[in-house]
């Protein structure tokens, strides 16, 4: 064989080898759910998220694990919290870029950070509990006069509960509120300190688990709360990109969870280390799909009026300004149903 002839033969050979392993590669990738596009050093679009660490949060954790936010072109790093105020909290430190968090916390700091922007609602939920204690005379919520009530205060919860309160006619000055935070309430409902307990899961179940029988449920659900992702007016102006390539990663989660139901569950069990008998409470009562629906301002200008009257604010944000649904139109059209300016 001649010299020319040997090096098209090795170089040829070496091509086919090499397109061979690619193509390996990619069928494991496809196999085993890893992101399609492998990231080199030159990538550019990196966005940090303070994400919910749990079961309304999960998309954002699907979309990681399973590879999507790197097949939207983007580069996500995901730092967990357990409540929205400490991911906003790392936000407004320079920690984030976007952080997630309920409607109700968005609706309070927005008082202050006027610059907030909501960019799209990753799971709509129904996850409070009230309990009273059935020894203390809490059957029902008319017996609720009188007692001490245990709440996180200015939290979602508390919110439900003046809900609650309102709609069965009892003033506040008919109860004593006793601010707790929720570890705090389960102890103290289950040692009698209180007469009953509103807060949001898992610890309404742990109450309905130390109570046992004495266990009276007073409200189930509760108003519907939203997560939301959220960033700053200065992120939203100088990473459009990056923020677009997260809601298209979300957006992919989202469509996952649709269509492979019982994977979805099975993957929140395992991944937040959920209990059967919890994972059947809350299922139900979570929609984890990619929205910016109507629903949002009218329970964000309720909570503000709310929070008004509790801390004396003479005016409240307008929210129309803090919704931003340009860049979930761009992704996901049909996913935007809230009016704005």
């Amino acid at each position: 064989m001649r010299t020319e002839d040997l090096t098209h033969y090795r170089y040829g050979r070496v091509s086919v080898i090499g397109l061979s392993l690619i193509a390996v590669v990619a069928s494991a990738f496809a196999w085993f759910g890893l992101p399609s596009r492998i990231f080199t050093p030159d990538d550019p679009v990196t966005l940090r998220l303070a994400a919910y660490e749990g079961d309304v949060g999960a998309l954002n954790w699907i979309a990681q694990d399973r590879g999507f936010f790197q097949r939207a072109g983007i580069n996500v790093v995901i730092k967990g919290y357990n409540s929205g105020n400490a991911a906003i909290e790392a936000m407004r430190a320079g920690e984030v870029d976007v952080a997630t968090a309920a409607d109700l916390v968005v609706a309070k700091r927005s008082f202050d950070e006027t610059d907030l922007r909501i960019v799209a609602d990753i799971c709509r939920y129904w996850n409070k509990g009230m309990i009273g204690r059935r020894d203390h005379g809490v059957t029902n919520p008319a017996a609720l006069r009188g007692k001490r009530i245990g709440v996180p205060a200015t939290s979602s919860a508390e919110h439900n509960l003046m809900v609650f309160l309102a709609l069965h006619e009892i003033s506040t000055s008919d109860v004593t509120i006793v601010d707790l935070q929720p570890a705090q309430l389960v102890e103290a409902i289950a040692g009698g300190s209180i007469d009953a307990a509103i807060v949001w899961q898992p610890h309404v179940l742990a109450i309905e688990r130390r109570l046992g029988a004495n266990a009276v449920t007073l409200m189930e659900g509760g108003t519907e709360a939203h997560l939301l992702l959220v960033t700053r007016e200065a992120t939203l102006s100088a990473q459009p990109a990056g923020l677009t390539g997260l809601l298209k990663g979300v957006v992919q989660a989202d469509t996952w969870v649709a269509d492979h139901p019982d994977l979805a569950k099975a993957w929140l069990a395992n991944r937040f280390a959920l209990t059967q008998d919890y994972l059947e409470v809350i299922w139900p009562r979570m929609q984890l799909a990619v929205s910016l629906p109507q629903e949002i301002l009218a329970a964000m200008d309720s909570e503000a009026r709310w929070i008004a009257k509790t801390y004396h604010k003479d005016t409240t944000p307008v929210f129309t300004e803090t919704v931003h649904a340009a860049l979930l139109m761009a992704v996901k059209p049909s996913a935007v149903t809230v009016f704005t300016k």
